[in-house]
């Protein structure tokens, strides 16, 4: 199993915010886009297509855990590449919030020789950069 981890990010909204916010799978449009192609959702699931080296792979991500105001944990639904858990894991603070992302993955071999891992930490990078963005601008809430 390989953890994949962001940086831990100060928002300036509170942990309930960010936990109603993420809780709701649909929402997460909002920071995936433009790079998930034809995301669909609801507030169990949400899936997407994303094109890695000239390839459409397919992602369903429901959700697992939901623990107000701290966690929310997806796992891939019925069409998966391999088993991960992506966590949200969410804090208060006295400026707001902090958000660190992490992924438990069970990355195949072929796909770890392809670089699976760096994709991986950019896509939850990625994330993490646009919600905080998100939340600076005032449109989680």
């Amino acid at each position: 199993m390989t953890t994949i981890r962001t940086v831990t990010a100060s928002l300036p909204i509170s942990a309930e915010t960010l936990y109603d916010f993420l809780s709701d799978l649909s929402r997460h449009r909002a920071f995936l886009e433009p790079g998930a192609q034809g995301f669909t959702g609801d507030t169990d699931r949400h899936f997407y297509v994303i094109e890695i080296m000239g390839m459409k792979m397919p992602q369903e991500m429901v959700a697992k855990t939901r623990i107000p105001g701290q966690l929310v944990s997806l796992v891939p639904g019925a069409r998966k590449m391999f088993d991960h858990e992506l966590r949200f894991e969410i804090a208060t603070t006295a400026e707001g919030s902090t958000l660190c992302l992490v992924d438990e993955a069970d990355i195949p071999m072929m796909m770890a020789m392809m670089g699976a891992e760096k994709l991986l930490q950019g896509q939850i990078d990625n994330a993490l950069a646009r919600i905080q963005e998100l939340a600076v601008v005032g449109q989680i809430g």
